[in-house]
């Protein structure tokens, strides 16, 4: 029997989960690798996988037209589902952007603070 490890990314279905299963792939001209994803439907009897399990699921006879898989069991709770690797933004980028934010603002407000300082003095 063949096994995969996969993503959970989506369990709407009753019974029936959807599984993604990378794997790395090199280029035979430029041998360059990238990644190649995959979605596997796989029966869930009890209902117990949710979205962005990781989970591993084996082959079994066909259950209907899509699911010929099963859950065997859940390696691990609530992994980050990321369908766009460019939409990940760590916490050091975010403080970032924040800091460059709060830069942009800040002379525009003591230039105004300064104005009315002026206009006062008059």
């Amino acid at each position: 029997m063949r096994s995969k490890t996969g993503i959970v990314i989506s369990n709407v279905n009753q019974k029936t989960i959807v599984v993604r299963v990378d794997r790395e792939v090199s280029h035979p001209i430029y041998k360059k690798n990238y990644r190649v994803s995959k979605k596997f439907h796989a029966h869930d009897e009890k209902n117990e996988a949710e979205v962005g399990d990781v989970v591993e699921i084996i082959e079994s006879i066909p259950l209907s037209k899509l699911k010929n898989w099963k859950l065997v069991k859940i390696i691990s709770k609530n992994a980050k589902v990321v369908d766009q690797p460019a939409a990940v933004e760590s916490a050091s980028e975010r403080e970032l952007k924040e800091s460059v934010a709060k830069e942009k603002t800040a002379p525009k407000i003591e230039k105004a603070k300064s104005e009315n300082n002026s206009a006062t003095a008059k």
